[in-house]
């Protein structure tokens, strides 16, 4: 089995082994296709989380059932799939008061995750982290499910209304997947903002969106100059800096609404609340994935990512296993946007 395994903070090493996964009636087994790198995986190897308190590495990933165990929820062997949370337990505390996200952990759905040939999923009657993917979604496009699915909650946090403008703090994959779902949402005008010269030109390129650079001096300027000069509607914060919150408060116009999407790793030096009382902001966070679901219990995060597959093709790289260390390089650096590890 082939597996990008990480050693230590910035060690990673290519290893494959002859050992075999063997499925519980709790799991079943997919052979993995491609995984995904997400910004959590980058903490991870940049040595922000700690190694020994995760089980899991990659959690984005594609690929096909090759057992599926008790086979509950419908999953059957040879079946398409990707990883996205689309069942929770249904009675434990936050189930019960509307917070499915927080019903499990990642630790508890994985062993040993995307990043490798085979891993074992949790499957169970209450619990599932599986979504079958149909005949027109191919395996590079259906790792950006799980994603897709935190945008997706994103989205729904911000109470996008028709006509809204709204301002991206972070040109990554949740704050620009995010940006697509609110554009099909009815959102107006959508700008795009990083500080990242790399990503600035990528997107400028991809040609999705404005974008404008918040190392310029003038940046707010800019950004009121787009908006009639009152400030956005809504602001998704999505670049993980503590202090970009400070300057979400400052593009927000009066009334309008911040959604922090941001794993933070430190504190905001001199930090200014005031902005929450004199223009009345709601600043509301977005922890992901979460069940997102049509009517009749499937998915509604797939025919979105399929409705948006030709702009999700854009910000996609893709790595074959053997070049998974330069993957994870270019995923820090921002030289690739969403970088894809194939197997």
């Amino acid at each position: 089995m082939r597996e990008v395994k990480l050693l230590a903070p910035r060690e990673l090493k290519l290893v494959e082994t002859e050992k075999k996964i063997q499925v519980t009636d709790k799991t079943v087994k997919v052979d993995v296709k491609a995984c995904g790198i997400c910004g959590s995986d980058l903490a991870l190897y940049n040595g922000r989380r700690d190694l020994t308190n995760e089980h899991y590495f990659g959690h984005e990933f594609s690929g096909i059932i090759t057992d599926p165990g008790l086979g509950k929820n419908g999953i059957q062997k040879g079946m398409r799939v990707a990883s996205e949370l689309v069942k929770g337990c249904g009675i434990c505390w936050f189930c019960r008061n509307g917070l499915q996200n927080y019903c499990k952990s990642l630790n508890y759905a994985l062993l040993p995750g995307g990043f490798s040939e085979e891993t074992l999923v949790t499957n169970e009657d209450t619990y599932s982290f599986l979504s079958p993917i149909p005949e027109e979604l191919d395996d590079i496009t259906a790792t950006l499910l799980e994603p897709a699915n935190c945008a997706f909650h994103v989205a729904m946090k911000a109470n996008v209304k028709p006509g809204d403008t709204v301002l991206v703090f972070g040109l990554g994959a949740i704050g620009l997947i995010a940006a697509m779902i609110l554009k099909t949402l009815g959102a107006g005008i959508i700008i795009g903002a990083d500080r990242s010269q790399k990503r600035i030109e990528q997107m400028r390129k991809t040609g999705l969106f404005d974008v404008i650079n918040t190392a310029d001096a003038d940046w707010l300027d800019q950004v009121k100059e787009m908006t009639a000069k009152e400030g956005v509607d809504i602001v998704v914060e999505a670049t993980g800096a503590p202090v970009v919150l400070s300057e979400a408060f400052k593009a927000a116009r009066t009334g309008g609404r911040i959604v922090v999407a941001s794993v933070y790793f430190g504190a905001v030096d001199q930090f200014e609340p005031l902005p929450i009382m004199r223009k009345e902001l709601t600043i509301v966070g977005s922890k992901g994935p979460a069940p997102q679901l049509k009517a009749d219990g499937t998915s509604a995060v797939v025919d979105k990512v399929l409705q948006l597959k030709p702009d999700l093709e854009k910000i996609i790289t893709v790595y074959d296993y053997k070049d998974a260390i330069q993957a994870f390089e270019d995923a820090r650096s921002g030289a690739a946007i969403k970088a894809v590890v194939k197997f």
